[in-house]
């Protein structure tokens, strides 16, 4: 019998990550979040926590506080699975007066699982049929079906791709979508939106309940087929790649805002030579498995940014250690990370795996020139050693690849045959073979190139993760 599970291990000690029902994601994560009037979020220290096991499913409660003496909140977490039903609750007190843009659950979609199926929300008894949005979408964009994904709802049914159907009931608040895609989030956040003057006076509760119950076909879905990374025909050369130097072009457009301000209003692009786009993989969560995530929207973002018609040139493509937007020093966004040390992710394998994951979902869909991370990273770091490759395979042909998740992979054609780069984007190992039966292995986050022979010279071949 199918039930909900979750990644404890990936959690943050108040959250559920990755939870699945049987074995197909249903929601990426739920978690509680305070942000304050500015939209800055209000950091959590956790009291304690607990986690028990049992027949059907599991019970997870934990309390904690805000950590900013502006924002004092006390919260207390209680999650519960139990078959097909899944709840999630939170009480909160407020110590003391302050205001705020939102106290709630986020529920996270995953955009893998939801892209282009059909739902109904609803609010108040009265249906809104719509589609989770293949193009991204923000509440700028008017069309008929951008509005219908944004209407406020407090029960929602959905599908999944293997025939699971699943219900969401949100109690205390409604809620609303937001396409996390604008900020490089690989998903549909859900969120409450109260009315009215968003004020806590001392003494002030909050209470949600969100209630998911999943429904499985009559019949079994039939078993996936084998997973899989093919190499195709060519389609097109590899374009640079450097590490970023400062900015491409004096006559581009650079939206400081990154993607959402390029996609929310049409911008004058008289005059200019190129879209020169900023990458923030950590503006909503900075933790591992969020960043390595990410990459997933480089392609789709790239391809959207086309319908100008400029070439499209990714610089920077970064993350910082912490969560949160680029801004300069007077607090207004900018499109680069603000003067400071390294990160020290920068200088160790993950952001190498980042570079080509990113680099392996961009070139694809047409990206002119891409620039990572920053030009100090001493030579021998991992990301840097990635980036000098990529560089001395520039112009050469790129092969159509299929990949299955979490492996992202680039395949380029050299003088000696193909080079494969392939990247871990989950923290789980991955075992793989490559066309002509050589086997591998990735740890989590982790990367590695590999030489074959041309394809014509070998027998079809597939890389299989398992």
């Amino acid at each position: 019998m199918a039930r909900f599970t979750t990644r404890a291990d990936r959690g943050d000690g108040l959250d559920l990550r990755t939870i699945r029902y049987g074995d197909q994601e249903v929601v990426s994560r739920i978690y509680f979040a305070v942000r304050d009037r500015f939209w800055r979020t209000v950091p959590l220290t956790v009291h304690s926590g607990s986690r028990t096991q049992t027949p059907g499913g599991f019970r997870f409660e934990a309390t904690a506080s805000t950590l900013w003496p502006s924002h004092p909140l006390d919260v207390r977490l209680r999650y519960t699975a139990e078959g097909d039903e899944l709840d999630a609750e939170f009480e909160a007190t407020a110590r003391d007066g302050f205001d705020y843009a939102r106290i709630g659950f986020c529920v996270l979609f995953p955009a893998a699982g939801y892209q282009g199926r059909a739902a109904t929300s609803w609010l108040g008894g009265a249906p809104t049929t719509f589609v989770f949005p293949e193009r991204v979408v923000t509440r700028d964009h008017t069309d008929a079906p951008a509005r219908r994904f944004h209407r406020r709802f407090d029960r929602l049914d959905a599908s999944l791709s293997g025939g699971t159907r699943v219900a969401f009931g949100f109690l205390g608040e409604a809620f609303e979508f937001e396409d996390q895609r604008n900020w490089t989030d690989a998903s549909y956040k859900a969120y409450s939106s109260p009315p009215g003057r968003l004020h806590a006076d001392p003494g002030d509760r909050f209470a949600q309940r969100i209630r998911i119950r999943a429904v499985a076909p009559l019949l079994g879905a039939a078993a996936p087929p084998g997973l899989a990374v093919r190499l195709g025909a060519p389609i097109g050369v590899l374009p640079p790649v450097t590490l970023y130097d400062g900015r491409l072009s004096p006559r581009s457009f650079r939206p400081a805002g990154g993607f959402h301000e390029l996609n929310a209003t049409p911008p004058a692009l008289a005059g200019c030579d190129s879209v020169e786009l900023p990458l923030n993989g950590a503006v909503h969560a900075a933790d591992d498995d969020s960043v390595l995530e990410a990459t997933a929207t480089h392609g789709d973002l790239v391809a959207q940014a086309r319908a100008t018609g400029l070439p499209v040139r990714l610089a920077p493509v970064s993350f910082l250690d912490v969560a949160g937007d680029w801004r300069d020093e007077t607090g207004a966004y900018a499109p680069e990370p603000p003067p400071g040390p390294l990160p020290a992710r920068l200088l160790g394998p993950l952001a190498a795996t980042w570079v080509l994951a990113s680099v392996a979902r961009a070139v694809p869909a047409g990206a002119d020139a891409l620039a990572y991370l920053d030009v100090r990273l001493p030579a021998d770091a991992p990301a840097a050693r990635a980036v000098a490759r990529l560089a001395a395979l520039a112009g050469a042909a790129v092969l159509a690849v299929s990949a299955p998740p979490p492996l992202a992979a680039l395949a380029v054609r050299d003088a000696g045959g193909v080079t494969v780069a392939v990247a871990n984007t989950g923290p789980d190992p991955v075992a793989f073979t490559l066309p002509g039966g050589r086997t591998a292995r990735l740890a989590g986050f982790a990367s590695e190139w590999f030489a074959l022979s041309a394809p014509d010279r070998q027998r079809p071949g597939a890389v299989n993760a398992s």
